[in-house]
């Protein structure tokens, strides 16, 4: 055995080089078909389940198609150097896991997490009522398992973080469900967009809603589209809300029915 070299692995998988002269593959069919058959406005099937983080006071884990995120929320906690406050505080940490997208992810958090990481706190702290927990703070942990599209992944970790406040028992005015759309060079609105319609995307919507107090509690838009396309798509996005809501109920009360 030869010291001096470096041995290699026993057994080796051939690289993937993307190929820059390949013509990307169309996103609809002539029927207006989607690559997974989905119709324009369908979403993906979404499976949540609660209670599987059992060291976390609430925890949930979403699958909307190939997208997977668990969430664990820890508190109510005391703030002990913190100045007194009558309101508490909304921590969120949101983290893509190292092998979760095509390219992988470093170990710290880039900028991108960082900023989904605020829009959390954006998108939750309407609807949780801080105002019954002064000098405390909640803390919210999302792990992206697997990456099928950023903005759906948004918008699943914004749904898994609503459902495990529910199950940590902290107060809230109602759930969050929030809901993804891609927007096409033809101005097609994709709704859930997946990871092949978004490499083509002119721009994406993600909205945040409240479907009981029929309220809008954050909207994130990137790229280009016109006014009415933009509309529209918020109108869509609600209706996709409030289809994703009755899947978040179902999923908690399973839980009081499995605890009690």
């Amino acid at each position: 055995m030869d010291r001096k070299r470096v041995n290699g692995p026993e057994a080796s998988v051939a690289p993937l080089f993307k190929n820059a002269d390949q013509e990307p593959t169309p996103i609809l069919n002539n029927e207006n078909k989607r690559l997974d058959n989905r119709g324009i406005e369908d979403i993906r099937p979404i499976f949540i389940k609660t209670g599987l983080i059992t060291q976390a006071s609430g925890s949930a884990y979403i699958e909307v198609g190939k997208t997977k995120v668990t969430c664990a929320v820890y508190g109510p906690r005391q703030l002990k150097k913190a100045a007194f406050s009558r309101n508490g505080t909304l921590n969120c940490d949101f983290k893509f896991a190292t092998f979760s997208c095509t390219k992988r992810r470093g170990q710290m958090r880039d900028a991108e997490e960082k900023e989904f990481s605020q829009v959390l706190v954006q998108a939750l702290s309407p609807a949780v009522r801080l105002e019954l927990l002064p000098k405390s703070a909640v803390d919210i942990y999302v792990n992206v398992l697997e990456n099928d599209g950023t903005s759906s992944c948004l918008a699943a970790a914004i749904i898994a973080s609503s459902v495990a406040l529910a199950d940590a028992g902290i107060e809230m005015l109602d759930q969050v469900t929030a809901c993804s759309t891609v927007f096409t060079k033809n101005q097609h609105i994709l709704m859930d967009g997946t990871e092949k319609e978004e490499n083509q995307k002119e721009g994406s919507l993600v909205l945040s809603y409240m479907p009981s107090l029929n309220e809008v509690t954050h909207i994130l838009q990137a790229g280009q589209s016109d006014t009415a396309v933009t509309s529209k798509a918020i109108e869509q996005c609600v209706d996709g809300c409030s289809k994703i809501y009755s899947v978040m109920s179902n999923s908690l009360l399973q839980s009081l029915e499995n605890t009690a």
